[in-house]
């Protein structure tokens, strides 16, 4: 699957496309297909550094998805 990830802080040229691999959810998670995705002002407040992010993250935090697979315990 494709992602927009940001490594490091800066402007729109810091955001990198990049294939991962399709995760396979673990109990109680969910998979879902993300078919857009609204980038806010908080995406570019991290891309920018003035929030610290926990780790390198993707942008697009309003996902409209369907719904591919639930696990259950």
């Amino acid at each position: 699957m494709r992602a927009i990830q940001v490594a490091r802080t800066g402007g729109p040229e810091v955001l990198t496309l990049v294939d991962v691999p399709v995760p396979d959810p673990k109990p109680n998670e969910a998979l879902v297909q993300i078919n857009v995705a609204g980038v806010n002002f908080v995406d570019v407040y991290f891309r920018e550094g003035r929030y610290p992010p926990s780790c390198l993250s993707s942008t697009g935090r309003r996902p409209q998805a369907l719904w591919l697979q639930l696990d259950q315990m």
